[in-house]
């Protein structure tokens, strides 16, 4: 099977949410959109504007989200400040977003806003109601970039079946230029809109971050030398690295019974979070879920420039 990689840029028209955990009253935003996300917002979107083929009914969520996890790969997104991305990565320094300490990060990017319920029959604040929620702005809030709208920037990976209907910017525009992601959408929140240079085909004549992407594969895999830092969950199994390690667990709906709605937990996975230093160089794939995992129990060796079936990243 062979992929085609594209380059995708949206920018944020209202703050994004992505749940994380909480602290006290504060719940945690994550500072990136885990593949996760990305697909279940792309099934909602293609579902709801229609979309078919001749194995997947329109209007039916399961199957075009099993079909998007089938034909699409996605990288995380992250925060671009016009020139770098800001991945996280753990250095001497503590915790960086690109070539800024985490704090630094935070001022420019993240806020937060506080709300609370109301009891009717005093007019005020309910008792243990009070909450934050943390929030990738839609501007950024701190010079030098102060104003500017947000941008998130990743990759997405094609089939040839994928390719065939969504494998040009009009194509994606149509059916995909517009987002809505994250948690509290009924707010207003997460929505995003594809920059109009947003789109992009990565090949071998494009570098955009120093990895190597491998194309040829079932499941696009990705080469991350040693000392650099992996770009999503990796599963920890055949992987060492240098990191955080955070348990992994979702929540599925299953729309034949309702009154179990969010009930469904999926299997929890032991994962290296992003930012992770590798100890060695180990070729990773991108498998259904998104999550990043070992292709085999050795370290890969590094890809040949000569080699036509990769393209770098």
């Amino acid at each position: 099977m062979t992929w085609q990689c594209f380059q995708i840029a949206y920018e944020l028209q209202s703050p994004l949410h992505i749940g994380y955990h909480k602290v006290g009253n504060v719940q945690r935003t994550r500072y990136y959109i885990p593949a996760r996300n990305l697909w279940g917002s792309i099934t909602e979107r293609l579902t709801r504007s229609g979309f078919k083929t001749d194995h997947v009914s329109e209007g039916d969520y399961r199957q075009v989200g099993s079909w998007v996890k089938d034909h699409l790969a996605f990288t995380y997104f992250f925060v671009h400040n016009g020139n770098d991305l800001l991945f996280p990565t753990f250095s001497e320094k503590g915790l960086c977003y690109g070539n800024l300490k985490e704090y630094d990060f935070e001022r420019r990017y993240i806020s937060s806003h506080v709300t609370t319920a109301l009891d009717a029959s005093t007019t005020s604040a309910e008792a243990n109601s009070l909450h934050e929620v943390e929030y990738i702005a839609a501007h950024c809030k701190a010079d030098p970039c102060k104003g500017r709208r947000i941008e998130l920037r990743g990759w997405i990976f094609l089939d040839d079946v994928a390719g065939s209907v969504l494998g040009n910017n009009v194509e994606w525009q149509r059916w995909l230029g517009e987002l809505q992601i994250g948690g509290e959408r009924r707010y207003g929140f997460g929505r995003l809109r594809l920059r109009e240079d947003g789109w992009a085909e990565v090949n071998e004549n494009k570098i955009l971050l120093d990895y190597t992407i491998v194309l040829s594969q079932s499941r696009p895999q990705i080469n991350v030398a040693e000392t650099k830092p992996v770009l999503a969950h990796t599963l920890t199994f055949n992987v060492r690295g240098r990191g955080m390690i955070e348990p992994l667990v979702g929540r599925e709906t299953d729309t034949r019974n309702s009154h179990t709605f969010g009930r469904k937990l999926t299997r929890g996975k032991i994962c290296w979070v992003p930012g992770t230093l590798l100890e060695s160089t180990t070729q990773l794939e991108i498998n259904r879920e998104g999550l990043w995992e070992s292709v085999n129990s050795e370290a890969a060796p590094q890809v040949k420039p000569e080699d036509t079936s990769h393209a770098p990243l």
